[in-house]
């Protein structure tokens, strides 16, 4: 049985429609990861959740939920960091105040040029709603105090690498959020 699509926001019709042409362009068998991986490329803080078993009603297809930002909740790594982390303090603004070598090897920069950007600067041009997806996930992260989840984020060079990180609203004093982040091993 196929499953069925569902894209949100619905009223993004661009992400609607990457969302049918990835569909279209995987092989089968159809995979809830392959369909988030293939987003990715455009949309890479976009998340793919299959419907529970307990939320179906009858016997229709299963339907598959295509978000364009990234899930708010679970931490995706621990806490506490330590020297060998990547990690980042951020300000209210949205701003690195400091930056570890570990984060600084990731985004393939000196910690020093980090220091004072904003996240957007380090975000995907070749994503139109992400400047928009990052300011909503922040107001969430404000309101809740914790943001964690994977999203994808390419090496200089282009090749493809999933990352799993972590915000926790003034965990180094008040106004200063740390962020917490690792590169997962890549899918086999």
């Amino acid at each position: 049985m196929d499953a069925q699509l569902h894209a949100f926001p619905s009223r993004d019709r661009e992400f609607v429609d990457h969302v049918r042409a990835a569909w279209a362009s995987l092989a089968a068998p159809r995979t809830p990861e392959g369909l988030q991986d293939a987003l990715r490329v455009r949309y890479p803080a976009s998340i793919v959740v299959v419907q529970e078993e307990l939320a179906r009603r009858g016997d229709g297809p299963i339907v598959w939920y295509a978000f364009r930002t990234a899930a708010i909740g679970a931490p995706a790594i621990d806490d506490a960091p330590t020297r060998e982390e990547a990690w980042a303090i951020l300000d209210d603004d949205r701003r690195f105040l400091e930056v570890s070598p570990g984060l600084a090897e990731i985004a393939e920069l000196p910690a020093g040029r980090m220091v004072g950007l904003a996240i957007e600067e380090f975000s995907n041009p070749a994503d139109p709603t992400i400047r928009e997806d990052i300011a909503r996930l922040w107001s969430e992260f404000r309101s809740g105090g914790t943001l964690a989840s994977t999203l994808r984020f390419n090496y200089a060079d282009g090749r493809p690498r999933e990352v799993a990180y972590r915000l926790v609203a003034d965990a180094d004093g008040p106004g200063r959020h740390r962020l917490s982040v690792h590169v997962l091993p890549p899918k086999e």
